[in-house]
């Protein structure tokens, strides 16, 4: 077998890791944490890493022949497989792309689809959906100098602003309050879980949904933030992740 080719975006954090999707499918790290890494460590496939500034991503993409989002814009994670010749973008379609083609060790568990296509959407409303300008704002410090303007630019154009000061100026302590609250609904899905993970007994791409964020946090918080955030909810942020990391036997 081919390693599979895992498109993932460096930065100025410790091994470059810090965005929440590619996480998600690869083993070491755009807008949603390291999905990836967590899916193809998860299932033991081989894999590659090429590193695509986030300012050349479009460009990139396009000459790779990546789909876009229904916006229109190219985002990473995305894949190619050697191996069949396919190319995936979206951590979630990644996700079930690598369980139809490598279905040892399922990511997704049979008959769940719908519901953890809902998931992600709404864990990040609720978590963290009042405090977007917070954390771009801190994103922003770990970004590669080459970057930067290509990512204001963008996030302004996302948000609907015109000025990044108004982003970066936003009241911290309230939007640190609102985090909280966010977090603590969060909190109470797992309690109604009745198990270790967010269905129960049962590990899922959900569980790598909530870890992946905290391992983006994780690189952009200060240490007291760091300190007051992992104290939350018993330490379940941080529990979480670490019960991802010995799940998929990845270090994020």
């Amino acid at each position: 077998m081919q390693p599979i080719i895992l498109y993932d975006i460096p930065s100025k954090a410790p091994n470059a890791i810090w965005a929440p999707n590619p996480a998600k499918t690869r083993q070491v790290a755009q807008s949603k944490p390291d999905y990836c890494m967590f899916c193809l460590e998860y299932k033991g496939l081989l894999y590659t890493i090429v590193w695509v500034e986030f300012k050349d991503i479009p460009l990139t993409m396009k000459t790779l022949g990546a789909s876009t989002t229904e916006g229109g814009r190219y985002t990473l994670p995305v894949i190619k497989d050697p191996n069949t010749g396919s190319i995936v973008a979206e951590s979630l379609a990644i996700a079930e792309y690598l369980d139809k083609t490598y279905p040892e060790k399922p990511i997704i568990p049979r008959g769940a689809n719908a519901l953890i296509w809902l998931f992600e959407p709404a864990y990040c409303s609720v978590a963290y959906g009042k405090v977007v300008k917070l954390i771009l704002t801190k994103t922003l410090e770990i970004m590669n100098d080459s970057s930067r303007e290509y990512f204001i630019r963008t996030r302004l154009e996302l948000l609907g602003e015109t000025r990044w000061e108004t982003v970066s100026e936003e009241n911290v302590q309230q939007q640190w309050e609102e985090f909280k609250k966010g977090l603590d609904e969060i909190d109470k899905w797992y309690q109604k879980s009745g198990g270790k993970w967010i269905m129960g007994d049962t590990f899922s791409f959900a569980d790598m949904v909530v870890a992946c964020r905290t391992m983006w946090w994780n690189k952009i918080f200060d240490e007291e933030q760091l300190r007051e955030l992992h104290s939350w909810n018993g330490g379940r942020w941080a529990r979480v992740l670490a019960d991802v990391n010995a799940e998929c036997g990845t270090d994020l």
